[in-house]
């Protein structure tokens, strides 16, 4: 599986997003392109996407070292109702506070256990209004783990 799917899937299950909560999660698209066919795509939206992460401060020989262990990234972007900067900044810092700090997790039954997730940032950045007036929020999450 992906970071991405991983993310999306823990975040899922801690009952943060989906379901009834009223923040639907996808991954990678952040438009008002309904992936359903004749859906409506919600203002209320949480999308996480790959980020890169950092390249590693040392380089070191295969198997050891920075070599053994994988830095990815994802970027958390969250997308309020029109004008409801507060509600969307209160999702995304719920989300900030769910995935900072974790350690030794497996965020799905069965996946990869990543070493540590950290955030990039203090709390979530505000990315400004989109033409429709819709706040957004956004924040990466660093995930180390050991690449096999």
């Amino acid at each position: 599986m992906s970071v991405v799917t991983d993310v999306v899937a823990y975040l899922t299950a801690q009952g943060i997003v989906g379901g009834s909560t009223g923040w639907p999660i996808q991954r990678r698209r952040l438009d008002d392109t309904p992936t359903t066919p004749g859906a409506a795509v919600p203002d209320q939206l949480v999308v996480v996407q790959e980020d890169g992460g950092q390249a590693p401060e040392i380089h070191a020989s295969a198997g050891i070292g920075d070599a053994a262990i994988g830095d990815p990234a994802v970027l958390v972007t969250v997308r309020g109702k029109a004008w409801d900067g507060d509600g969307s900044l209160a999702k995304a810092v719920a989300l900030h506070t769910a995935l900072h700090g974790l350690r030794n997790v497996q965020l799905v039954t069965n996946g990869t256990t990543y070493l540590r997730l950290r955030a990039q940032t203090p709390e979530p950045v505000f990315a400004g209004f989109d033409d429709a007036g819709r706040p957004r929020h956004t924040f990466s999450i660093m995930l180390m783990r050991f690449v096999t």
